[in-house]
């Protein structure tokens, strides 16, 4: 699957195996690894976990 932000695509397989929020960063271990991601602001962080949290 993948999410699309600012004209990129941040690829996730599933599962995702953990996630960790810091303000504006995501971070997200998943079957290839881990992945850090910032965003501009918190609201577009929360999208993007939120997704997270609904792919299957």
């Amino acid at each position: 699957m993948s999410y699309t932000y600012n004209g990129t695509q941040i690829r996730v397989k599933c599962p995702v195996h953990q996630i960790s929020v810091n303000k504006q960063k995501v971070v997200f271990a998943d079957k290839c690894g881990q992945q850090m991601n910032t965003f501009a602001n918190n609201t577009e962080a929360k999208q993007f976990v939120d997704w997270l949290l609904n792919i299957h």
